[in-house]
């Protein structure tokens, strides 16, 4: 009996240790290389700034406006140095959520305006839509921007569980007003702030960012930490408000005193409005260290596009050194403020100099939770989760910028990021120069590491990362990102890219020499790109504000005028 006993015993170790080298050989044949390796899909939390500058944060350089707790996921994560979006609203988030360059939907112009009946296709399936389908909750708080002439164009019937926040381009930093002028003396004006369908009439009074803030810890405080979270917090900072002037603080003395040494007044509010976005991230990951849901998160900073330093909508942000604004597809429009942390990373506390672009973010975020790149179809986006958790090449070769038929303006990057072909010109050649402040002047407070070590996402992440952050380290990454040596302050550098201007951008990212007159190769070859995508191009639609919208025969609010089920139900009042 024994040696039976005993061949048995042999027979089952035998069986056991069979399967588990099975399990490990078809791990490794079916496992894609690239799949992040993560107990439990992880947390996603996307902050999009609107209209920041590049250079309006901490960790590209500048002492002049406090950015603490960004400069601590930046420092302690990744800082995205060749990260692109579109040159405006609309386009990047289209870009954002649909893993697609927005030419594809037509709407690759100028963003969607209240009162106009555009928006983004209702058969593309957006990112929290492919994020449901893998168990997530989705939620947005902020601004949406792809459409609100139909329910169906909204947020919640576009993949959100929840939206608190504003459908259209921007609005009243306290009052939630948003405005379309109609002649140089009359306006459509109402309330855009909405849980859900319902408008908030409570919140006037409520800043902004403050109040966006409180809305997103609801959503994380009530949040199963079990199940995986998307979060989308979209700031109206540091935009402008209301009439497309307004620079909404709870305090401008208060502002005049904490950025007295910023001689330009416009820009002390600026700051201010920056530095209290900055607050609201710290308050964000404090509570996703609260919930314990931070070390199983993704947390994304991003600019939805670069400043506009002057004109329609002038904030007084900063793109320095770069040429360009929002608005246009030089380098200070879409080399966008940029940094993503995550425990999840193989490696972390670097500059990433790889291409990156905004339609990478679906097929990154989707692989990173567990699907399957490929299950997406056929988009722009690349899965750049290697680049990032290993800081691997890219394969990414090239980034379509925009083609504006409409303005008559294009632009490409090729070559990882190394040559750019730009045809046209922006506003009759007034957002074609550089401009903003530096940041960098004698009257700056200079730089302490403490203001870091002292925000609330440090005090977070302190315990998760890898080792504490010190000034040298800041220094070293800060040196990184430095594009200080590209030009003279003291220069100006004219440029007419209207028959084309082709950069050499890692020689030259400020864009002041036209090399395309010695490189006709190249030339041809990008031009042929775009031509490429011409073919595959959904031309702009007309801008035509829909008299029906008006907000003055729905109680003076925005509503998805086009629904007879909604709108309609409120009582219609006369002009």
């Amino acid at each position: 009996m024994m040696p039976a006993l005993k061949r048995r015993y042999w027979i089952m170790a035998t069986i056991t240790i069979a399967a588990v080298l099975l399990g490990i050989i078809l791990y490794f044949v079916l496992v894609p290389e690239d799949a992040p390796i993560t107990r439990k899909k992880p947390h996603i939390i996307i902050i999009m700034a609107d209209d920041l500058g590049r250079n309006d944060v901490g960790f590209h350089g500048s002492n002049q406006i406090p950015t603490p707790n960004i400069d601590a996921l930046a420092y302690n994560g990744i800082i995205l140095d060749k990260f692109y979006t579109q040159y405006a609203c609309t386009p990047s988030r289209a870009a954002l959520l649909t893993g697609n360059y927005p030419l594809r939907y037509g709407i690759h112009g100028s963003p969607i305006r209240a009162g106009q009946n555009r928006s983004l296709p209702e058969d593309v399936t957006i990112m929290p839509e492919h994020l449901k389908k893998l168990g997530y909750k989705t939620h947005l708080v902020g601004k949406w921007h792809l459409g609100a002439a139909y329910k169906k164009s909204t947020p919640l019937r576009r993949g959100f569980d929840t939206h608190f926040g504003y459908w259209h381009g921007f609005v009243g930093y306290f009052d939630y007003t948003a405005i379309y002028e109609l002649t140089n003396e009359t306006n459509a004006k109402g309330l855009d702030v909405h849980d859900g369908f319902q408008p908030v009439w409570s919140a006037q009074g409520k800043y902004a960012t403050e109040l966006f803030t409180e809305k997103a810890i609801e959503v994380i405080d009530g949040h199963d930490g079990d199940e995986p979270l998307f979060l989308f917090l979209a700031h109206l900072a540091p935009h402008t408000g209301t009439d497309g002037t307004e620079l909404g603080v709870p305090n401008s003395t208060l502002s005049d005193i904490k950025y007295e040494y910023i001689k330009d007044p416009r820009r002390r509010l600026y700051a201010d409005v920056v530095n209290l976005m900055d607050e609201s991230v710290g308050k964000v990951v404090e509570k996703l260290s609260d919930k314990n849901m931070l070390q199983n998160s993704i947390i994304l900073f991003l600019s939805d596009n670069g400043a506009q330093t002057v004109g329609v909508y002038e904030n007084s942000g900063s793109n320095w050194p770069l040429r360009g604004l929002k608005l246009t597809e030089f380098e200070g429009g879409v080399r966008a403020a940029a940094a993503i942390f995550s425990p999840l990373f193989e490696k972390s506390g670097y500059v990433n100099k790889e291409l990156i672009h905004l339609t990478d973010l679906l097929p990154t975020f989707f692989a990173a939770a567990g699907g399957d790149p490929e299950t997406l179809g056929t988009i722009d986006g690349i899965n750049q989760w290697d680049t990032l958790s290993k800081n691997l090449s890219t394969n990414r070769t090239e980034v379509l910028l925009n083609i504006n038929e409409v303005e008559n303006a294009s632009a490409i990057i090729t070559t990882n990021g190394r040559y750019k072909f730009l045809q046209g010109t922006y506003n009759s050649g007034f957002y074609d120069h550089h401009y903003g402040d530096s940041g960098r002047g004698p009257e700056v407070p200079p730089f302490s590491v403490n203001t870091i070590l002292e925000s609330s996402t440090y005090e977070a992440i302190r315990g998760i990362v890898a080792a504490p952050l010190t000034n040298d380290k800041v220094k070293e990454l800060r040196a990184q990102t430095d594009l200080s040596w590209c030009r003279n302050d003291n220069e100006t550098y004219p440029m007419d890219c209207r028959k084309g201007c082709l950069f050499n951008l890692d020689e030259d990212p400020c864009e002041i020499t036209n090399i395309i007159e010695t490189e006709k190769e190249i030339e041809g070859k990008l031009r042929g790109r775009l031509d490429d995508f011409k073919k595959v191009m959904v031309p702009q639609p007309e801008e035509v504000f829909d008299e029906a919208s008006n907000p003055i025969f729905y109680n003076n609010t925005w509503c998805t005028w086009l629904d007879d089920d909604l709108c309609f139900k409120t009582p219609k009042l006369q002009k």
